[in-house]
């Protein structure tokens, strides 16, 4: 982390790199008040080595920050100010630890500056009344969550805070790889995907790796998975982009094997999942290829069972959610699907975890 955030942790935030959108080539980016920034670092999820091994799709994919967090403490009365940007359009929402704010802020291009200060009432929370164990964040913790949509660059914190101790967030990191339903498409908002809720249901910290129209299984992603000791739990849904892509069924059955025994044989103490394709409009329409749909879920259960290292497991991704849960689209779920799915997700989990 450069110094100049080292008063915050960014979660979910492999590395920093010089936005393309800003001023820098022309001087010292300004906020809107018109005092000087430091220079604007854009949040990224994955770090460019392995990115330059996936495929260009989910390189430009893994550049947004879904899933990804500014978290911070205040220390003192005056609020904290930070400054962001992003290469267009969009919105991140402060929650302080498992409470959602009420603030929309609202960023594009131009740098803006935005002041969060503790909101009154939590001031005098009675924690037995809502104990931070339930969600496992503390209500003093500052987390401003970013949707998945538009590219975002932090210019600048200033103000009294520090980064988030252990005992201030979650113990346990839920890492979940998959395809635009897993970044978090047609969700209302980035805490309504199926990975927020499965880590706000379980008390667990989330690390969102979801690639939309790119979740191809690759080398770069199993041995960047594998390779990373920094979560306790992973699920992966494999693949719906690589039915839809052209991908033969073999050639799933190859990647979706390469991909859980490499994660499986480097954690195998660790839980790790693997969700088929949920409910899709290969199932649904009359023109749909419902023997391909089915041969894909089949293909990964049969990886998994194959699987002699570590803790894995299969869900049916077709059982989780009704086709009523997806949006008129037939691909990603709306909201009432990724709650369904959650649901379902957090249960398998939950048994696991457990033991």
């Amino acid at each position: 982390m450069t110094d100049e955030l080292s008063s915050v942790t960014l979660h979910n935030v492999a590395e920093l790199a010089d936005p393309e959108w800003t001023a820098d080539s022309g001087g010292t980016p300004q906020a809107t008040d018109g005092e000087p920034t430091t220079a604007a670092r854009e949040l990224r999820r994955v770090p460019t080595p392995v990115a330059a091994r996936l495929n260009v799709a989910a390189r430009e994919r893994v550049r947004h920050p879904a899933g990804s967090e500014i978290r911070f403490v205040p220390t003192g009365e005056d609020p904290v100010r930070i400054t962001l940007s992003a290469s267009e359009a969009t919105v991140a929402r402060p929650f302080w630890g498992a409470f959602q704010g009420a603030e929309r802020l609202e960023i594009d291009d131009e740098p803006t500056s935005f002041e969060l200060s503790p909101p009154e009432a939590l001031g005098g929370l009675d924690p037995a009344a809502a104990p931070a164990a339930d969600e496992g964040f503390d209500p003093r913790v500052c987390r401003l969550r970013f949707e998945p949509w538009a590219r975002v660059a932090v210019h600048e914190v200033r103000g009294p805070c520090r980064p988030p101790d252990e005992s201030e967030t979650p113990a346990t990191r839920y890492l979940a790889y998959g395809t635009s339903i897993t970044e978090g498409a047609a969700a209302s908002a980035t805490h309504l995907t199926y990975v927020s809720r499965v880590a706000r249901e379980l008390g667990l910290d989330p690390v969102n790796l979801g690639m939309s129209g790119s979740a191809y299984c690759e080398p770069a992603v199993a041995e960047h998975v594998a390779a990373r000791d920094d979560w306790d739990v992973a699920t992966l849904s494999l693949s719906v982009n690589m039915a839809n892509r052209g991908f033969t069924v073999e050639q799933f059955r190859e990647r979706a094997r390469t991909l859980v025994t490499t994660v499986a044989k480097a954690h195998p103490d660790k839980p790790v999942a693997c969700i088929t394709l949920f409910p899709y409009h290969a199932d649904l329409q009359h023109t749909g290829d419902r023997e391909r749909a089915r041969a894909y879920r089949n293909a990964l259960a049969t990886v998994v069972e194959g699987c002699e290292a570590g803790r894995v497991t299969v869900v049916d991704g077709s059982d989780l959610t009704p086709a009523t849960g997806l949006t008129t689209d037939l691909l990603h779920p709306g909201d009432a699907g990724m709650e369904a799915i959650a649901d379902g997700v957090a249960r398998h989990l939950r048994d696991r975890l457990s033991t």
